[in-house]
């Protein structure tokens, strides 16, 4: 069972550059008590040498993270952008993903991390339920879509 914070769910947010979005979302993820004041700079840093823009159809995504010794509970922050945000593509120097959603990461260094991050990525990888997130109209509807996966719990 992944627990998800409601707060950590943002909807019509625009940003210049992912550099600013992961900002924000880390900044959210800093005030509520979910990770370190380390987390932001590293997940940032991480970015820079192992990007993590995902051409996912219909829907690219990004999935920024670092190491677990940032994070003091396993959580995700989404943010569904207003207007695409490029992020490199994983495993290219030069490809450029205009990701449409942002998962960024915070996995502690607990045993259930690697179910963490199956869950997860089994569930963002679908995507009718990406087109679904995509097409909402508020972070409720987006809420009440994640409410529909029995692996995850609403804190």
């Amino acid at each position: 069972m992944l627990l998800i914070d409601s707060q950590l769910i943002v909807r019509e947010k625009n940003f210049p550059d992912c550099e600013a979005a992961i900002r924000y979302g880390g900044s959210i993820l800093y005030r509520l008590g979910y990770v370190k004041d380390t987390y932001t700079d590293s997940v940032l840093a991480r970015e820079k040498l192992f990007p993590t823009g995902l051409p996912t159809q219909p829907v690219p995504i990004a999935i920024p993270h670092t190491g677990s010794e940032h994070v003091n509970r396993s959580m995700f922050c989404m943010i569904v952008f207003d207007n695409p945000v490029m992020f490199r593509q994983m495993g290219s120097e030069e490809e450029r993903i205009p990701a449409e959603i942002m998962l960024l990461l915070a996995i502690d260094g607990s045993e259930r991390h690697l179910e963490f991050l199956s869950d997860i990525l089994g569930i963002f990888s679908d995507g009718s339920v990406l087109t679904r997130i995509r097409a909402a109209g508020s972070a409720e509807e987006i809420c009440s879509i994640l409410g529909e996966f029995e692996q995850l719990q609403f804190d």
